[in-house]
């Protein structure tokens, strides 16, 4: 299995922040996103930061890096790594230029409320035209602020990120914050490199200082893991994903409990581990399914649901519209390609199960979208991924891994 790029993506920030030489080890098949985060922080820091292995912290005594030659990072499709990458910029000494760009559909997503919250801290970043960002480095002037929570908890983990080596930060989320799960997945990385942050209410507080070194063994990826448990709820068999324990932080662990209601059997092992069984045949429907802080299991419960007896609904999951796709109207579209019956709804969709006759499903660039519906492919004869591709963004080789299961 691939390694949390969640995971691995907070801890290569850190290794870069910390005093001394720290250790990230990331085993499976790297995926697109951290890659691109490895390369662009070994662009901004001018010292080698490869996805898993050793990694010198790179904050000299007037900043991040040691010069002020202009910068230019591309984070391709990476969400996460473009918005850290700009929170970083910034910690460039006085007068360094940073150009953050990625791919179209990238630069479009919101990145608003990040920027107007670094500018408030006194940073210099402006967004072009194009979305790219220019990031000119230099030291906060403030260490309070406000960002909405509704729309991404990337904006959080970002600033939270950076914010010790920016001289501390007291961070205040605004309204119901959406992917929650993530932010705390955020603070709990940053304890395993010695910051401690305090949490009352809505607001973080981090004291200022430096990330210490740290070795830090990286889960195996819940979010691709998640896809496998699906396959043998829906197509019959067992699975169990090595590398990921059943007491993991990672947010996606919550598909197994929708597992649980849509009949399949979820279990603990001896040593650990989690073991999903499903008899093999359509499933129950599961209902309401609120995914506010796991958005990205969206397509595998309507893949599942697709088939499945009765009605099932996303709720609470409207910022799922600025993902890698408009993932709402993606969804309905796959579901609908493979003979089901889905409605767009403003805050998710319905899912109204029904015997499904397979057929092609347009990825549109999502690699969620492949996943779920490669995964519904072993037990829906006739299903097509146009795109699929796509699907190296987080794990690069799970098309021949289908392949294989396919012809088992």
């Amino acid at each position: 299995m691939p390694a949390s790029k969640s995971l691995a993506q907070r801890a290569l920030v850190l290794a870069v922040l910390a005093e001394g030489r720290s250790e990230v080890v990331a085993e499976g098949p790297a995926s697109e996103d951290v890659v691109r985060l490895a390369g662009a922080l070994t662009d901004l820091t001018g010292a080698h930061v490869p996805p898993s292995g050793g990694i010198d912290g790179a904050f000299g005594p007037r900043g991040l890096g040691a010069d002020l030659v202009s910068r230019r990072l591309d984070l391709g499709m990476n969400g996460t790594g473009f918005r850290f990458a700009v929170a970083l910029a910034a910690l460039r000494p006085a007068g360094a230029r940073t150009l953050v760009t990625g791919a179209p559909r990238l630069l479009a997503r919101p990145h608003a409320p990040l920027l107007r919250a670094l500018h408030r801290l006194g940073a210099h970043v402006l967004r072009r035209g194009s979305g790219a960002v220019r990031v000119l480095g230099g030291a906060w002037t403030a260490h309070e602020v406000a960002v909405p929570a509704d729309v991404s908890s990337q904006f959080a983990s970002a600033l939270l990120l950076v914010a010790p080596r920016a001289g501390g930060l007291t961070l205040r989320l605004v309204g119901e914050a959406v992917s929650d799960a993530y932010t705390k997945l955020t603070v709990a990385t940053m304890a395993r490199f010695g910051v401690a942050v305090t949490h009352e209410g809505s607001t973080w507080t981090v004291a200022p200082g430096a990330p210490r070194a740290a070795r830090l063994v990286v889960e195996a990826d819940a979010s691709s893991a998640a896809v496998w448990w699906a396959a043998a709820a829906r197509a019959g068999g067992h699975v169990v994903v090595e590398g990921l324990p059943a007491d993991s932080a990672q947010p996606d662990l919550a598909l197994l409990e929708v597992l649980s209601r849509m009949g399949a059997t979820v279990r603990r092992t001896d040593d650990g581990l989690v073991r999903v069984e499903g008899a093999g045949g359509p499933l129950r429907a599961a209902g309401d399914v609120d995914l506010r802080d796991t958005p990205d299991l969206a397509p595998l419960v309507a893949a599942l649901a697709a088939d499945a007896e009765g009605e099932t609904r996303i709720v609470r999951a409207p910022h799922l519209r600025w993902k890698e796709s408009d993932r709402i109207a993606t969804i309905v579209a796959a579901v609908r390609a493979v003979g089901g019956d889905a409605e767009a709804r403003d805050d998710g969709l319905v899912v109204r199960g029904r015997a499904l006759a397979g057929g092609h499903v347009s990825v549109r660039g999502d690699h969620r979208i492949a996943l779920a519906f490669g995964a519904l492919g072993l037990a829906v004869p006739g299903v097509v991924l146009e795109g699929a591709e796509a699907v190296s963004k987080s794990w690069p080789g799970f098309l021949e891994e289908l392949a294989l299961r396919g012809r088992a």
